[in-house]
């Protein structure tokens, strides 16, 4: 089969006692996914700050933010369940918005993850007639591009080749959307959650444009509307006078665990991936953890990539246990790998590893630290934002906050000169 040798494609994990990677950065989801549920852990006063919000009738309006890899998505993941199990309606799948959405499609879109759900857990949630017209919406909406559909009346328009065409106007959409969402109110007794990922992958023209044309929408009687996104976006709000002012109630942020935070994690998801009648094994030390908590300031997404990406490149027939030189070598040298072919200049580079020491920075800072024209720096930032090393992390009115791409921190770790240190304890 392709000449590929077999043990190329191997498990290495069950060297470790468990069963997959306990290192994934996959959010928890709210139904199935890698990471089981009881590995959440923390975020207790914005647990409670989230579903009393859910649990207010009538429905609601929250900004969820914080930086990118901070478990963000798992944390509203976790709280929809919750609210599953007390019998509240919720798409099992975030919908993930994407930059080139209009209105139509943002709402086409959250009609079919509520479809999606309803077709595999509760048809009986909406009348059969609605539920055949929410089926028919979702596959004409997003089989035509033309989009000719009459959804106000539900009249099908056919063009010359018989072929079935659409006009679905935001109004006629917002109008099914608001019945199907009594629907499901009425047969279930509870409001309905919806929940929306990537909210920072709309510029901010685009987040103006959307917001403000779906304000009624988003008031939608008996739905808990989250948006999830980053920094960025609860400036982005702010700057939409007519929408801020319907947001329900101060935005949640969510912060990077503690250190004592991430070990437990990281030690709840041995216990849960183990695989039984084995004993598992943690790879890597004390000093390992400590050093990838420092670099990254907490953040957990990069912490977990970084074990994963240094235990898969080291292991090979048996487990390995890292210490914080060989996490440090094994690390730079991936890094290496990856932007061998990548080639800037000396000044450019200067410009980047200034962003690299840094959690993010401004083109005047750089200016100033480097005593180059803010022209100059503008032009280093676009060719190392084309080539994949920095982008835009946030925006404050003019300033730009750009930041590295996370693993080029590796190259900020410090291999031990361990042939001095043992002649120096010989001595």
């Amino acid at each position: 089969m392709g000449g590929v040798p077999i043990e190329i494609i191997r498990d290495i994990w069950e060297l470790y006692g468990v069963r997959s990677n306990p290192f994934s950065s996959a959010p928890i989801l709210v139904k199935g996914g890698i990471i089981p549920l009881e590995c959440f852990i923390g975020r207790h006063e914005q647990i409670k700050q989230l579903g009393k919000i859910f649990g207010s009738k009538g429905g609601s309006r929250t900004l969820v933010y914080g930086d990118v890899g901070v478990g963000k998505t798992s944390f509203v993941n976790v709280v929809r369940r919750y609210a599953i199990e007390k019998g509240y309606f919720t798409p099992f799948k975030e919908i993930a918005i994407q930059s080139d959405w209009n209105s139509d499609v943002f709402i086409l879109n959250t009609l079919a993850g509520i479809f999606a759900t309803l077709k595999v857990s509760k048809p009986g949630s909406i009348g059969d007639e609605t539920y055949s017209k929410l089926e028919s919406i979702t596959d004409v909406g997003f089989s035509d591009t033309n989009l000719g559909l009459q959804i106000a009346g539900f009249g099908v328009s056919h063009g010359k080749d018989r072929k079935t065409t659409s006009h679905i106007t935001s109004f006629s959409l917002t109008e099914f959307f608001m019945q199907v969402c009594q629907e499901i109110g009425e047969r279930t007794g509870h409001d309905i959650i919806i929940h929306y990922n990537n909210t920072e992958l709309l510029s901010e023209d685009n987040i103006r444009d959307l917001f403000e044309n779906l304000r009624d929408f988003f008031q939608t009687e008996g739905v808990h509307f989250v948006f999830v996104g980053n920094l960025t976006v609860k400036t982005y709000f702010n700057s939409i006078p007519r929408f801020s002012s319907i947001m329900t109630d101060v935005p949640i942020i969510i912060e990077v665990f503690t250190l004592e935070e991430v070990n437990e994690l990281i030690k709840k998801r041995f216990e849960a991936m183990r695989i039984e009648d084995l004993d598992y094994v943690i790879p890597f030390t004390n000093d390992c953890l400590k050093i990838l908590f420092d670099l990254w300031g907490g953040n957990i997404r990069h912490i977990l990539n970084s074990l994963s990406t240094a235990v898969q490149e080291v292991t090979e027939e048996k487990p390995v246990v890292l210490d914080d030189n060989t996490l440090a070598r094994t690390l730079k040298l991936v890094l290496e790998k990856r932007y061998s072919s990548k080639k800037i200049t000396p000044r450019a580079k200067d410009v980047l590893m200034e962003i690299v020491r840094r959690e993010e920075i401004t083109n005047k800072s750089l200016s100033d630290l480097l005593d180059l024209p803010r022209s100059n720096i503008s032009g280093y930032i676009k060719d190392l934002e084309e080539s994949g090393y920095v982008y835009l992390r946030r925006k404050t009115g003019k300033d730009k906050f750009w930041s590295a791409d996370p693993i080029l921190k590796w190259s900020l770790l410090k291999e031990k000169n361990t042939i001095q240190k043992s002649i120096q304890s010989f001595y």
